[in-house]
């Protein structure tokens, strides 16, 4: 998990939200655009599978719906917070043994799907909770409007787990109802509560002993072994190459350059050079490598001209194009 802001900030997710999100407030490319602008990520990149982006994109995508549909835009967008987007979280949670293990797993890897916040469960005499806080820095309005999400992917969850006792559940929010808060009613079956001490998903005690309707043991520890394994590269720098190479092949034809790559992961030039010698590593290689595959990809199609190639990839003419091709594969040239 991030020990710090500026690590959370730097910390790679799953472009799938970002997707899901431009898919529903995006109908036209130029809108689309719009909700990327400072984010520092192209739909290309949204659009690839496996893709990730740092959690300062998605935190600014995330401000930028906030302007310009206000701090209730969750409620527009419904199917974006459905279980199908948890992946391995959502298995994880709904096979565990009970209520209990399925609020303690909700609470252990909550930030490894969603690392822009941070999650601790408390027990109280009476209940269980998963008391849930940002990771990074929002503006009052933004937070509003994120934690309006994530309370609707706890809600998508937990309807299932607890049936029809989910009415004996409370989400708790630490401001007041905001305008327009009627139209809560038909997202929610558990009880909402305003001016709370802080933002919580409650289950009494008296349903966390029950079993999950759900129960996999087998499901359950393979669910937990993906979890932990997508922990594990968020501990070390090889994340950090991954996501370059998905932000460099965004920008083709354009060349991202170190500098900017920095400026993207949120973190220094010298930083990012360092971090990246850690990971056995540089960014010239990196470069290097998704134009060698997004090549090979070309000639094996072989569907574009060389020069067309060379365009596509950012060179400033065939010579040089064919020239890395020989180096890369040591061909005499590349396609005609």
């Amino acid at each position: 998990m991030p020990g710090s802001e500026a690590d959370a900030l730097r910390t790679p997710v799953s472009a799938a939200y970002a997707r899901a999100l431009l898919r529903a407030f995006g109908k036209t490319r130029s809108e689309r655009d719009e909700l990327l602008m400072g984010t520092g990520i192209q739909q290309d990149t949204v659009d690839q599978p496996g893709a990730h982006m740092p959690v300062s994109s998605l935190v600014v995508l995330a401000a930028n719906i906030t302007r310009r549909h206000g701090e209730l835009w969750p409620l527009s967008a419904a199917a974006v917070w459905s279980t199908s987007l948890q992946g391995a979280l959502d298995v994880a949670t709904r096979t565990a043994p009970t209520i209990e293990d399925a609020l303690s797993t909700g609470a252990r890897f909550g930030s490894t799907r969603a690392p822009f916040v941070r999650n601790r469960l408390r027990r109280t005499a009476r209940a269980i909770q998963i008391e849930i806080a940002p990771a990074v820095a929002m503006e009052g309005t933004l937070w509003r409007a994120v934690a309006l999400a994530v309370s609707l992917n706890v809600h998508a969850v937990y309807v299932q787990l607890l049936e029809d006792a989910i009415g004996q559940a409370t989400l708790q929010f630490p401001w007041p109802p905001p305008a327009g808060a009627e139209r809560l009613a038909q997202h929610y079956s558990c009880a909402v509560k305003f001016n709370a001490a802080a933002f919580i998903f409650e289950v009494p005690k008296a349903l966390c002993a029950r079993p999950s309707p759900f129960a996999d043991p087998e499901l359950h520890a393979k669910a937990i072994e993906a979890l932990e394994a997508i922990e594990k590269p968020r501990s070390d720098t090889a994340a950090l190459a991954r996501m370059l190479e998905s932000l460099i092949a965004a920008r083709l034809p354009q060349r991202l350059g170190e500098e900017e790559a920095a400026r993207l992961v949120g973190t220094s030039r010298r930083t990012l050079v360092r971090r990246l010698a850690e990971a056995g590593s540089a960014f010239r290689p990196l470069l290097d490598g998704v134009l060698r595959e997004r090549a090979r990809t070309m000639l094996a199609a072989g569907s574009q001209s060389r020069d067309e190639m060379a365009a596509a990839l950012g060179y400033t003419d065939a010579t040089s194009f064919s020239r890395a091709c020989r180096r890369w594969f040591r061909e005499r040239d590349a396609r005609n």
